[in-house]
């Protein structure tokens, strides 16, 4: 890797002034974000352009990142959307689908990083007292501090604006339609769709009631905090108002359930990684490991959401499904992506619903 900035150094720096330092990769810039990390081995280039990092530096725990370089049937949108990296070590590719280096990709699209740090130190003051924004750049640590303060902090920010597309979009060609409301959709969820033989409106998520002639409802996974979501939440709850089907993944989960009057919380850490377990108590009682990107959870106390699968490591809720509503909701991402993919059946099960409503 060649060294970059003026002392061949970068910096991340904590809210609390903790600072790493590092080598620079990527962009020469600065980047503020809240700090968090992922335990997945494997699927960078997918995590990296998953939507709902937006507004994040994600922090890779596995310790060599960048060994199957960059290639476009491993990104999950149109380029990286984390704020910044951090992780110990990044390889050369050596995969014949590559195009390009990670630190050339990061530098490409304007991304900063900085590598050759501590990562199980950061990881352990992060589990201590949570998640943290931060700073990363070749800047110096003052610098750097100073941005962080200037800078708001990840729950202020609307950030499903930034990743939603602007104007519908329709594709596929089936018979039953099925509306994607748009908060930072991978394309993976869509492609499970597609593959299904359902035709998917992608739609604005300013504009759900766009998709409201379709067969069914999805509301996607995206960045953020879903307490800024009222506009969202609100438009859903008119749409229940039709009893037609209505899923959701991963924030889609927590606007539904918003919409149903549940509760809304944050996590000390989160779950980001591609061997979370999750237990399903309604439909088949197995344990799976699934894959996971969420900072909130639901607590659907005093509704009429009933939970269908629990996180059994804390407790989290992950499924929610209503006893007179065509209603259905995971909190984990059930098309993986990277990671396991035995919880797809999900979509079948939703589908399901769609094709009966429809008359299909």
């Amino acid at each position: 890797m060649d060294v970059k900035g003026a002392n061949g150094r970068a910096y991340l720096v904590l809210e609390d002034g903790t600072t790493f330092v590092g080598r620079p990769i990527g962009a020469e810039r600065v980047a503020v974000g809240e700090v968090v990390f992922t335990t997945a081995v494997v699927g960078y280039p997918q995590a990296l352009t998953d939507p709902s990092y937006r507004g994040q530096i994600l922090t890779f725990t596995m310790p060599l990142i960048g060994n199957y370089g960059v290639s476009e049937d491993q990104m999950e949108s149109d380029g990286v959307k984390v704020e910044g990296v951090v992780l110990f070590e990044a390889t050369s590719p050596s995969h014949y689908k590559s195009v390009m280096s990670l630190d050339e990709w990061l530098a490409a699209s304007g991304v900063p990083g900085v590598a050759r740090v501590d990562t199980r130190a950061l990881v352990q003051i992060l589990r201590e007292h949570g998640v943290m924004m931060g700073a990363v750049g070749p800047e110096g640590p003052g610098v750097l501090l100073e941005k962080l303060r200037r800078s708001p902090r990840y729950d202020e920010v609307l950030y499903v604006d930034q990743v939603s597309v602007k104007e519908p979009v329709e594709l596929g060609d089936g018979k039953l339609c099925v509306g994607v409301v748009d908060c930072g959709v991978k394309r993976s969820i869509v492609r499970e769709f597609l593959k299904r033989g359902a035709k998917v409106r992608l739609v604005p998520c300013r504009r759900p009631e766009a998709a409201f002639d379709c067969d069914a409802l999805f509301v996607s996974n995206g960045p953020g905090n879903p307490k800024l979501l009222d506009f969202l939440s609100t438009k859903i709850a008119e749409y229940v108002e039709y009893r037609k089907p209505l899923m959701g993944i991963c924030l889609g989960h927590q606007v539904i359930a918003m919409a149903l009057g549940a509760g809304i919380y944050k996590l000390k850490l989160g779950h980001r990684a591609s061997n979370k377990p999750v237990r399903d108590l309604l439909f088949t009682g197995g344990t799976y490991i699934t894959t996971h990107n969420h900072g909130y959870a639901v607590d659907p106390s005093g509704t009429e959401l009933r939970v269908w699968a629990v996180q059994p490591d804390d407790g989290t809720v992950e499924g929610l499904y209503h006893e007179r509503l065509p209603v259905l909701t995971t909190q984990w991402h059930p098309e993986a992506s990277p990671g396991p993919h035995d919880t797809r059946w999900v979509f079948d099960k939703f589908l399901k619903l769609a094709h009966r409503h429809a008359g299909r």
